[in-house]
């Protein structure tokens, strides 16, 4: 295998992530990771940038996950440019570590092969922008957080909507031309409208069970 290919790979993300496209609504991704993790009292974090899924699950949060696919993709077309198969890559995590009293967060990139060879990317420093606006809302213990649980909900329709467009394409266009950020809206929409349905269908069995 190409050790520099992979190795440039490593390097090259977290710019990208943390650049000027990846900009969501309030802020960029410094600024929607410090200002998650502080409000949870967590440093530390790992993005898993394949399966779309943070750790601790307090951070996962849309803000933080929604350029993943696209990142995605762009590691692959890289591979493909230098010859490569996209399953050759099994793994690929951004562990990333906050320092607030420098306000300052370091990241860095690890993938690892299908022969489980690890490719370490250079230690990526960045400072947030804006570290002021909330992003959870205060409650007691007793109370849900209704703000996060609407947008948790709004996610699974997002995710509805786009598997069963992609499923209506049997596979034949990517997921990510359906999960992106210009796709939401639409993803949201089919969703819920699809979830009503299941939500109809299931007290239609239950009301004929009854009377049957």
């Amino acid at each position: 295998m190409n050790n520099q290919t992979f190795s440039e790979i490593a390097n090259s993300i977290a710019p990208h992530y943390f650049g000027k496209q990846c900009y969501y609504k309030k802020g960029y991704m410094a600024d929607w990771i410090w200002n998650a993790a502080t409000e949870k009292g967590i440093n530390e974090l790992t993005i898993d940038i394949l399966n779309y899924k943070i750790h601790p699950r307090e951070l996962q949060l849309k803000p933080l996950v929604i350029f993943l696919p696209k990142l995605k993709e762009t590691i692959n077309k890289q591979l493909e440019r230098e010859g490569f198969s996209p399953e050759l890559i099994i793994d690929a995590k951004f562990h990333i570590k906050l320092f607030e009293v420098e306000n300052r967060l370091r990241c860095t990139a690890i993938l690892t092969d299908s022969d489980n060879n690890k490719y370490i990317g250079k230690e990526y420093t960045e400072y947030p922008y804006d570290n002021n606006f909330k992003i959870f809302k205060s409650s007691s213990e007793n109370d849900m957080d209704w703000a996060n649980e609407a947008d948790n909900a709004l996610n699974t329709s997002e995710w509805f909507g786009a598997i069963l467009r992609y499923v209506f394409y049997f596979g034949k266009r990517k997921f990510n031309t359906f999960y992106n950020q210009k796709q939401l809206k639409k993803n949201a929409l089919l969703g819920t409208i699809f979830q009503i349905c299941l939500i109809v269908l299931l007290f239609y069995f239950l009301y004929k069970y009854s009377v049957g």
